[in-house]
């Protein structure tokens, strides 16, 4: 599949195409001839190195096959040679029993016998002596007893023994006789001849030891290759044992040599044949199986000695295909520079061609671009959407603009019945009768304004202008439509006519402005009778609006226009006063939007008046009513805040009694002591000093506590910078006492933060919200105690955290948590859960106002498990 672009070609992409493709595929040619070429001659060149090592492996084959043949000869011709050796010891020792025989005869049989039994033993053979006549055995039964057996396999009888001797004299003279045992793979040479004493015929002969032929044929096998002719390794299949394998003379079990495997032909013929009897043709031309005793021979193959034999011919052949692609290269290179230089040459004339018509459609497409940019210009300034009617088919086709314009897709609209039904009901017929004039061909244009469905069921204003065009049959063949959205004018209008009669009997007037010197008015709404005037005299010019304004506020309304203009204000609003027709003084607010040309200037005000006489009698009515009721609220706060301040100086005072109660005790004491004591004589001077002193130290304390409480009801009118730490400690010693009667433990931690603020104005915020939290401790407290079992531990901690540059005082106390109905409403004035005698409700309120209002911090409270934390943020 061909890939697709979007791209649009030019003539001039075209040409470079034209040049530029055929020099690629002339180059793309030439490098798969080479690839090709490359690869034929590598295959022919691997064929003939294949051919080459097929042969040279054949050769290789042929000559190991020669050299086992060679060598199964040399074996067979030294087994001759071992039975001739034994032929020649058994004629030797057959005369010499004959000449013995002969020159001792029967007399002294005795003799002979032990004669023959010295010769036994020396050459390790044995002698058999009888007639032929009485077949008569004169010496060696058990060697006749031995044919006997071999030759009928029974028991030894007579007439077998008698068989046996007429065999071996009827083989005559010189009679050189093989026993063999093919059960047992044995052997026994014989050798017989005959003798005549006194008329008599004898038969003397000499027998070898039974010889097995197996061990013969091994011995035979082993001689030869140690003779150092043959590259031959022998393998016993019965024993396993194999010899000269790695040639080195030497005998090995084949199951150590298996575990030293190496990948070559000796290693797979001795695994085949350790594991499989079955002679394998694969190996035919390198072995050789002696089945008679499952001797296996075979040749050393080594692959490496023919790799060597053919290393120059395989490199020569290399090399001659290696020059021969090396001119396969330059003929290809030759000519593709020959078919590059035509291509570049034709290329060049075919460039001189397509610049020709280039620069003709180039003419051409600027007119056409021009013309596009106009029509496409010409149709965005409309807004409109275009269809297509065929009246062959009936089917439709709608612009995507149509489309988005009625919110339909794409086949949901296909004919001209579907998109007649779309036609509001009201507004068929006059389409209906349109369309039957140009069917009748007494028209050929189409300008209407219809409704028409839309996809979401709603109706939508359209203008839709078309001409029906006619084929060469004068047929009606199809109709061009543009279709602008009219719908929001449509409906402005009606709004317009809505608002006119709206307002026709009420008191807002709607106008419009010429800007001009005069500001003349275009129009008016009916409504300006409520000023007592007529809609005829502002038209008729008889009236300016400015007439309406009065005197003290026309510079304050010219001064608003122009501030419009110069600023390119699209509104603007204002608020002045006019006179009626009856010469009454009148509020009206009014609205004003400028209205531009297509010069961008502005021609018209479009606006209206609303009288607001009544409104601003009451504005200023409430005024001073609010006024009134603010000055009261301020006074009833005053009030409450002088109680709170009272109640907190009430609670001071109760820390300065508890403050004082143990150094006033303490006093009392030394002057008792004093008082019983001073006439002592056993009392010196310096004890009398020493209480002085101490209760100098007490009223000193006492009179610290005076002024700490003086200092902290004093009003902080600057800011100073002082230390948050100090601060607080010095308000936690001074309500410690009471807090401490109270069983409520306060824990504050702290590092030494120094900011400047309004310190006794935080003293007092802080001591607002240890007094809430007191509260909530000792209620929570109260319900406890109720429970025997209980055992709550009052506690309120205060930290302060440092973060950038501002410092976070965090209080916390595990009086309970507030609920979240009222969270919102606990910071404010005279809202408290306590009961009227309990509390006014200003004291966190105040608290909020110290924080937030004089030291430009911030507070917020959150529930915490069992209880609340107050969060105040400040400035460092």
């Amino acid at each position: 599949m061909f890939f697709k672009s979007n791209k649009k070609y030019s003539l001039n992409d075209i040409q470079k195409l034209f040049s530029q493709i055929p020099v690629f595929f002339i180059m793309l040619l030439a490098l798969v001839l080479l690839v090709i070429s490359f690869f034929i001659l590598e295959s022919k060149e691997n064929r003939e190195i294949d051919l080459l090592k097929q042969k040279a492996l054949l050769n290789y084959e042929f000559n190991k096959k020669e050299e086992l043949q060679r060598f199964k000869n040399q074996v067979k011709e030294n087994l001759k040679n071992a039975f001739l050796e034994e032929e020649i010891l058994l004629k030797k020792i057959t005369y010499k029993v004959i000449g013995y025989f002969q020159a001792n005869n029967l007399n002294k049989i005795d003799e002979l016998k032990n004669y023959i039994k010295q010769i036994e033993k020396n050459n390790n053979t044995k002698v058999v002596m009888f007639t032929k006549n009485e077949l008569n055995i004169l010496y060696g039964k058990k060697s006749i007893n031995y044919l006997q057996k071999l030759v009928f396999n029974t028991k030894i009888i007579p007439k077998n023994k008698d068989i046996i001797l007429q065999y071996i004299y009827s083989q005559g003279k010189d009679n050189l006789q093989y026993w063999k045992d093919d059960l047992q793979k044995t052997v026994r040479l014989s050798f017989f001849d005959k003798i005549v004493i006194d008329k008599q015929e004898y038969y003397v002969g000499s027998f070898s030891t039974i010889s097995s032929i197996k061990e013969i044929t091994k011995k035979s096998i082993i001689d030869t290759i140690n003779t150092n002719t043959y590259n031959i390794w022998f393998y016993d299949i019965i024993s396993q044992s194999t010899y000269n394998f790695n040639n080195n003379k030497i005998f090995k079990n084949s199951n150590e040599l298996l575990l030293e495997k190496k990948e070559n032909m000796s290693f797979e013929i001795l695994e085949h044949y350790f594991i499989d009897y079955e002679y394998k043709e694969k190996f035919k031309n390198l072995t050789y199986i002696y089945e008679k005793y499952n001797f296996l021979i075979s040749s050393f193959f080594d692959k490496s000695i023919i790799d060597n034999q053919i290393k120059d011919l395989v490199f020569n052949i290399k090399r001659e295909y290696r020059n021969f692609l090396f001119q396969i290269f330059i003929y290809i290179l030759v000519i593709t520079a020959v078919l590059i230089l035509f291509t570049y040459i034709f290329s060049n004339f075919i460039k001189s061609i397509f610049n020709e018509y280039d620069n003709e459609l180039q003419t051409k497409t600027v007119s056409l671009e021009h013309w596009k940019k106009r029509f496409e210009l010409a149709i965005i300034a409309s807004n409109d959407g275009l269809w297509d009617i065929d009246f062959k088919t009936e089917k439709i086709y709608f612009s995507d603009k149509w489309l988005d314009m009625f919110g339909y897709k794409k086949e949901e609209v296909k004919t001209f019945s579907d998109w007649f039904e779309l036609i509001h009901n009201e507004d068929k017929a006059k389409v209906k009768n349109l369309f039957d004039k140009i069917f009748a061909k007494n028209d050929d244009t189409f300008i209407c304004e219809y409704r028409l469905k839309t996809k979401n069921e709603g109706f939508k204003w359209v203008l839709a202008r078309g001409k029906s065009f006619v084929n060469d049959k004068n047929e009606l063949d199809r109709m061009l439509m543009m279709s602008m959205d009219i719908d929001k004018n449509k409906r402005m209008k009606k709004e317009l006519l809505d608002v006119e009669l709206l307002v026709e009997d009420g008191k807002i007037v709607i106008f419009k402005l010429v800007n001009n010197k005069n500001l003349s008015i275009q129009y008016i709404s009916k409504s300006i009778k409520t000023f007592g005037y007529t809609k005829q005299e502002f038209e008729s010019n008889q009236m300016s609006l400015m007439n309406l304004i009065y005197k003290d506020d026309i510079n304050k309304v010219q001064v608003a226009i122009n501030a419009a203009l110069k600023n390119d204000l699209p509104n603007f609003t204002i608020v002045c006063r006019v006179i009626n027709a009856a010469n009454e003084i009148r509020w009206i607010s009014s609205r004003v939007i400028l209205i531009k040309n297509h010069s961008g200037d502005v021609s018209h005000f479009y606006g209206y008046i609303n009288d607001i006489t009544k409104i601003k009698v009451s504005q200023e009515e409430l005024k001073l009513k609010v006024e009134e009721e603010v000055k009261k609220n301020r006074d009833k706060d005053r009030i409450l805040i002088q109680q709170s301040k009272l109640a907190s100086m009430g609670e001071m005072l109760g820390n300065i009694a508890h403050q004082w109660r143990q150094p006033l005790n303490n006093v009392s004491l030394i002057l008792q002591f004093l008082r019983d004591n001073y006439k002592n004589e056993a009392v010196s001077s310096e004890k009398l000093d020493k209480f002085m002193n101490r209760a100098n130290t007490h009223i000193e304390y006492m009179s610290e506590t005076i002024d700490d409480f003086k200092n902290f009801y004093k009003p902080s009118k600057t800011p100073n910078e002082f230390c948050l730490k100090e601060c607080i400690s010095t308000l936690l010693n001074m309500v410690k006492n009471q807090y401490e009667s109270e069983n409520i433990k306060i824990e504050f931690i702290s590092n030494d933060v120094v900011i400047t603020n309004y310190e006794n104005e935080l003293k007092q915020a802080i001591l607002n919200i240890l007094n809430n939290a007191k509260d909530a401790l000792l209620s929570k407290k109260s319900i406890l105690t109720k429970d025997e079992n209980s055992n709550f531990n009052a506690c309120i901690n205060i930290s302060l955290i440092q973060e950038n540059k501002k410092v976070r005082i965090e209080i916390l106390n595990n009086g309970g948590n507030i609920k979240n109905d009222i969270m919102d409403r606990i910071f404010e004035p005279y809202f408290t859960t306590k009961f009227e005698h309990q509390g006014t409700g200003i004291g966190l309120y105040m608290t909020k106002s110290i924080i937030e209002t004089n030291m430009k911090g911030k507070i917020e409270v959150e529930n915490i498990k069992d209880g609340v934390k107050f969060i105040i943020t400040l400035n460092i």
